[in-house]
């Protein structure tokens, strides 16, 4: 016996009911989840960068050896948390600096030119108007 047309509409839209009942839960629970992790990261960054500052401040009246040894903590820890504390926050994107401070377009062939082929001043022991080879050679 073949189905009729509204039991099959029926059959999916239960199929579909319920997926899409357990599709809404399991985004509501990720979406919580996520939630409370980022919550979560955010106070543990802030106890990081406050365990190196106290780390840091305590750098001369106690090293992390003996801070391991008396607190059980891993030595690892402690440097991983002192060295963070110590390095500067990252800014975005780095900016590449002007070094000819040509805005013009053009470039500046010493400021260009490769160390090793840059003319260089004639060292007291040399005569006036001698050249090194790399020298020559940048300049043809």
């Amino acid at each position: 016996m073949v189905t009729s047309d509204e039991e099959i509409t029926r059959r999916l839209t239960e199929t579909d009911t319920a997926r899409s009942a357990r599709r809404q839960q399991a985004a509501t629970i990720v979406g919580a989840l996520a939630r409370r992790h980022t919550e979560l990261a955010g106070k543990l960054a802030e106890l990081e960068r406050e365990l190196g500052e106290a780390l840091t401040a305590a750098g001369d009246v106690i090293d992390i050896p003996e801070l391991s040894a008396v607190t059980e903590v891993a030595a690892d820890d402690l440097t991983r948390w002192r060295d963070q504390a110590a390095k500067p926050a990252r800014s975005g994107k780095r900016k590449r600096p002007n070094t000819t401070g040509d805005t013009t377009g053009t470039t500046n062939p010493t400021a260009t030119a490769p160390r090793a082929a840059r003319q260089v001043a004639p060292a007291a022991s040399e005569p006036a108007g001698a050249t090194t080879a790399a020298a020559d050679a940048a300049s043809s």
